[in-house]
């Protein structure tokens, strides 16, 4: 009698919570419907603490904190509303682990890619959050070339509306581009892109800055059609006469280069120097000679003082 007595109250409590999913289901469906989330909210702890809480795996938190930023942003443009959360969920992601790159890369698209007209104040978060990964990584051209395109060329053009800050911002960014410009010089891609900082110079007034990131470019680039592109430009603002001779110094540096170390890049010769003859330089008795010059703006100076004799 007591194993039937059990039996039959775990079929009524069965039963009533059939009963009961029954009655609240089209209800709950129904609220759900009409409940929508207005906002986010925030549960991790101050950036300075996130150390502590990932207990000593950084990165591994990082990657969850990026990959829920991914998803986050998909569901908020799908619900059509801000991801409220989003910059502080960068800059906990750039507090744990400072050198991981997607997030600086990408910074710009998430915070400006949301419902609504970008606040002043995340627009300036979006450039600190790139700015940070220049200082961060400071040699990766393709980190300049993003912030340098975002504060060039997108924030002044659509998001900033004082003329002032406007035209800080391009002067900044083509900065940034120039820097970018020098780095990249094994990608031809990107130093198609950077260049454009020098048009951003040109119509500030800033011609002296213009000139010297198209002379940078040209002596680091392996491109040829950027190569004669640049060389074109340089012409435009420098005169043929100047050009000609800037030219004949490039034309000049590239036969050297081909002639002694073919094998490596541009940049890589500008880091080692110009090959020097020691026995015929030997007591400094040919200081005037190209084959004696220790440093590149020495062979530079010789090469140009030929090139006006």
């Amino acid at each position: 009698m007591k194993r039937v007595r059990e039996g039959l109250g775990t079929i009524l409590a069965v039963a009533v919570a059939m009963a009961g999913v029954a009655v609240t289901r089209e209800p709950s469906a129904q609220t759900i419907r009409k409940v929508n989330e207005t906002s986010d909210v925030y549960v991790l702890p101050p950036k300075e603490y996130l150390g502590m809480v990932s207990l000593g795996y950084r990165s591994a938190l990082a990657d969850g904190l990026w990959a829920q930023v991914l998803v986050s942003q998909g569901l908020h443009s799908v619900e059509k509303r801000r991801f409220e959360n989003l910059v502080l969920l960068l800059d906990a992601i750039n507090e744990l682990e400072p050198t991981f790159r997607p997030p600086y890369i990408m910074a710009d698209a998430l915070v400006t890619f949301q419902s609504g007209e970008i606040p002043h104040d995340e627009v300036l978060k979006a450039r600190e959050i790139m700015e940070r990964g220049t200082k961060a990584l400071p040699f990766d051209a393709e980190i300049w070339l993003g912030a340098g395109q975002f504060t060039g060329f997108i924030a002044p053009a659509s998001y900033l509306k004082d003329p002032v800050e406007q035209a800080q911002w391009r002067t900044d960014g083509a900065a940034m581009l120039a820097r970018a410009a020098e780095l990249g010089s094994e990608n031809a891609n990107l130093s198609w892109q950077a260049i454009g900082g020098a048009g951003i110079y040109l119509r500030a007034g800033e011609r002296d800055a213009a000139i010297r990131l198209i002379r940078r470019t040209l002596a680091v680039t392996d491109d040829d059609a950027l190569r004669d592109k640049l060389q074109s430009q340089l012409g435009k603002l420098l005169g043929e006469e100047l050009a000609d001779a800037y030219k004949s110094r490039n034309r000049s540096f590239l036969e050297l280069w081909r002639r002694d170390l073919r094998f490596i890049g541009k940049s890589r010769l500008l880091l080692l120097g110009p090959p020097l003859d020691p026995a015929y330089c030997a007591g400094g008795s040919h200081p005037s000679d190209l084959r004696c010059a220790t440093t590149w703006r020495a062979w530079a100076d010789l090469q140009e003082k030929r090139i006006v004799e």
